[in-house]
């Protein structure tokens, strides 16, 4: 490979810290390519990315990668039905999502070997294969890095809350975690941020006056503390949301047009989901909405079913109301779990991890839609010859959307030089 096939004078520059990083000679030219590729995308598509994330593992068999024809011991209680995404068969408890299937693309076969559910999330949230050696940073931690976003909200918001965090970006980038959702006709405070009754603005800026005083008086010298660092910025953050009507109009539901908020069913998820999208209308640059309960070891079917309503009107509610308010088309919607879910049905009629096949949905932010990318094998128990996605493709991905380059060097607090998605490939028939 030589220099008529995209390499730099950086490219040897980064390979003479080959052996800090510990990448090895291949995964460096697969960087190469990866980098090469990513670096053609000089705009970003998306401004904002709204990532779902379905903790505990949806089952990829029962959901979106059904096997109709598949063997009879593997492919489960549901039946399929046809959706608006051509060659997609949706699960029957998905009517909704059926009808705006191909207001989505779907890639499936995603694959790695992170069994365990906080290996699988950091995996999924990081792009990197996990390590003990190196706690890597979400998605929303580099993005808050990049991009800061409105001086008054945070870059990175967890609702209503997530176990992601910053790595060895530190704390100060950290996402800010709401703790609740909104519920119907109630308005929502947020702790730490809302103004408990009987006080002013007024009152909370003298209160910071004087603890600013006593900061003063007992922090002489800089101790370079990242803990320290993250509370002075945490502290900031939160009298900045706290005195600024925007900011906490950013947090209030209750000012959503009724059409809007009536699309959206009463159930945690959906109102998080309604949340999320106003705030990526405010400007939040990252946000993402947890929902949990997937981990289906006993009794999957009856766990699906109750799981698939909300999951199913709020696929569709999210992206009718980014459609709505315009911003679709500048935001990057990403929905997925940590692992799928184990195509052999165990004793307890439930399905296990299963970190080799896997899938995401993604809409807006420049991804071209109805469009089926990757696929498995008639079992749904491994990748298709032609597919190759890891998580790491898909940061990568992410991160070009954005505008973010994939191959952007780090450093750890103790000076380690590491890359931000050393083996990902941007994954460009999205786009296309």
């Amino acid at each position: 490979m030589g220099l008529e096939r995209g390499w730099t004078r950086r490219s040897f520059v980064r390979a003479g810290v080959m052996g800090l990083t510990g990448l090895s000679l291949e995964q460096f030219l697969r960087l190469g390519e990866a980098g090469d590729a990513a670096g053609a995308k000089k705009r970003p598509s998306a401004d904002g990315v709204l990532f779902v994330n379905l903790a505990g593992g949806i089952s990829h068999l029962d959901s979106l990668d059904m096997k109709p024809e598949g063997p009879s011991e593997t492919k489960g209680e549901f039946k399929p039905i046809a959706s608006r995404l051509t060659g997609l068969p949706v699960c029957e408890h998905l009517p909704k999502f059926a009808s705006v299937a191909d207001q989505y693309t779907l890639i499936r076969g995603i694959s790695h070997s992170s069994g365990s559910h906080p290996l699988g999330q950091s995996y999924i949230s990081t792009g990197n294969r996990p390590t003990p050696a190196l706690m890597y940073p979400s998605y929303g931690s580099v993005v808050g890095k990049e991009r800061a976003g409105k001086p008054d909200l945070p870059s990175y918001i967890g609702i209503p809350n997530t176990e992601w965090n910053a790595g060895y970006l530190g704390d100060a980038l950290a996402p800010f975690k709401t703790n609740a959702v909104p519920r119907p006709g109630k308005p929502f405070q947020v702790r730490g941020i809302s103004l408990a009754d009987g006080v002013t603005v007024d009152e909370v800026r003298r209160r910071q006056q004087l603890l600013e005083k006593i900061d003063r008086t007992f922090r002489e010298t800089d101790t370079g503390s990242q803990l320290l660092e993250a509370l002075d910025k945490f502290g900031e953050q939160a009298l900045s949301m706290m005195t600024s009507p925007r900011a906490r109009a950013a947090f209030d539901v209750g000012q959503e047009p009724a059409s809007i908020r009536q699309a959206f069913t009463d159930d945690e998820f959906n109102q998080g989901l309604l949340l999320g999208c106003r705030l990526i209308e405010f400007g939040v640059p990252f946000v993402t909405v947890t929902y949990a309960g997937w981990d289906t070891h006993t009794d999957n079917f009856n766990g699906h079913r109750r799981l698939f309503p909300a999951l199913d009107n709020g696929l569709q509610a999210m992206l009718g109301t980014l459609q709505d308010k315009g911003l679709l088309e500048r935001t990057l919607v990403v929905v997925m779990g940590e692992f799928g879910r184990t195509p052999k049905i165990n004793v307890n009629a439930g399905r296990d991890h299963y970190p080799r096949v896997n899938w995401c949905l993604m809409a807006g932010g420049g991804v071209q839609a109805g469009r089926l990318i990757g696929g498995t094998d008639a079992g749904g128990e491994s990748p298709d010859d032609a597919t190759q996605l890891k998580p790491d493709d898909l940061a990568a991905t992410l991160y070009n959307a954005l505008g973010i380059d994939p191959r952007s060097e780090y450093h750890t607090n103790t000076g380690r030089p590491v890359m931000l998605v050393p083996e990902g490939r941007v994954i460009h028939e999205l786009f296309a």
